[in-house]
């Protein structure tokens, strides 16, 4: 059994303006919302890993889904919001201005800490990446092969669900757009 975990292309956004804390729940709401960069298309690689599985699952965010076409999958099998990008909290400060990049990191490590002001909680997110883990190995043990275009953090809880589940694993989790990781597992 294999479960490719693939991180999603490019995002078409703005990553070069200032931002207060609220504004940047703002920005997040964007990015959510945002399609790719088609001039950042994927490696053949990834092409064909992708095209090498048997089931494909998505989360909704239009990233995930455009990522998913653009590797050659024309309907993703599972598009489902429970595999979405894990939430990121923000504030409701006017101040200070800085890039999106900056706030991005102060809040992950202030959600890892325990501030989910506007999102889950930290304790919810690996829940429910353990959930997703579950399914994704459960798919596996039907399908042999399953494809997640997923997210960068949620990719990162899943390897580490997998890894506690005996599943062979990388090094790391794919960290770059389009990057993946193939996690492997004899069927019981």
């Amino acid at each position: 059994m294999q479960i490719v975990l693939m991180r999603h292309g490019k995002p078409k956004i703005d990553k070069n303006l200032r931002v207060n804390a609220e504004g940047f729940g703002v920005w997040v709401d964007r990015y959510n919302a945002s399609g790719l960069d088609h001039e950042c298309p994927p490696s053949g690689l990834a092409v064909e890993r992708a095209a090498q599985c048997a089931f494909t699952v998505c989360s909704d965010l239009p990233r995930s889904l455009e990522s998913a076409r653009a590797l050659g999958i024309e309907h993703a099998d599972i598009h489902d919001p429970g595999f979405r990008e894990m939430d990121m909290p923000y504030a409701n400060w006017r101040f200070p201005d800085l890039p999106p990049a900056v706030w991005l990191v102060f809040f992950r490590l202030a959600w890892a800490l325990g501030y989910s002001s506007n999102a889950e909680s930290f304790a919810a997110a690996r829940e429910r990446a353990r959930r997703c883990a579950e399914r994704l190995a459960d798919l596996a043990s039907i399908h042999g092969t399953v494809l997640f275009v997923g997210h960068g953090s949620l990719n990162w809880f899943i390897a580490r669900h997998l890894n506690s589940m005996g599943w062979s694993c990388p090094s790391s989790p794919p960290r770059k757009y389009w990057g993946f990781g193939v996690y492997r597992k004899q069927a019981d």
